[in-house]
């Protein structure tokens, strides 16, 4: 019982010092092979937070969180990330859209590191990610023309 308390205070430590760390993710750099795959973990809870919060909230950190992604995708040597024609149309006249869409493609790699994924598949999950995302109202985000097309052809 003392080892399961004990092992929540740590998880809820560990989320309240990453919840608190974004001005130290600014500043970060990636400075060798290794800081790429060590950091994973952190790229990943940046995603998890952007789809997880409204578009209108923390807005520092929300932009802190996308450049640590981006930055990531840029340099790490374990994916190749493509932004095709189809993802174009998904984010087109959106540029809050282009961070989103590239934390959803830094995602999908990251929640699925056993599998070796198309690009169509990394595309597919990612539009998903984006189209539930701005599907819920509360997320304060307009949809693009090919989203809103995707949510009507839902219902």
């Amino acid at each position: 019982m003392k080892k399961n308390i004990l092992i929540l205070a740590l998880v809820l430590l560990a989320n309240i010092s990453f919840s608190q760390n974004f001005k130290k993710l600014a500043n970060y750099e990636f400075e060798t092979v290794e800081s790429y795959t060590t950091e994973m973990d952190k790229v990943l809870k940046c995603a998890n937070y952007l789809f997880e919060n409204p578009n209108d909230e923390n807005g520092m950190n929300r932009i802190i969180a996308t450049q640590y992604i981006m930055k990531w995708m840029n340099g790490t040597p374990d994916y190749t990330f493509e932004l095709g024609d189809d993802a174009m149309s998904l984010i087109k006249g959106k540029e809050e859209y282009i961070g989103l869409y590239l934390a959803a493609m830094a995602k999908v790699v990251l929640d699925n590191p056993d599998k070796e994924l198309t690009n169509e598949e990394i595309y597919n999950q990612s539009e998903e990610i984006m189209v539930k995302y701005c599907s819920d109202e509360s997320n304060n985000i307009k949809p693009s023309k090919k989203i809103k097309k995707i949510i009507k052809s839902r219902k």
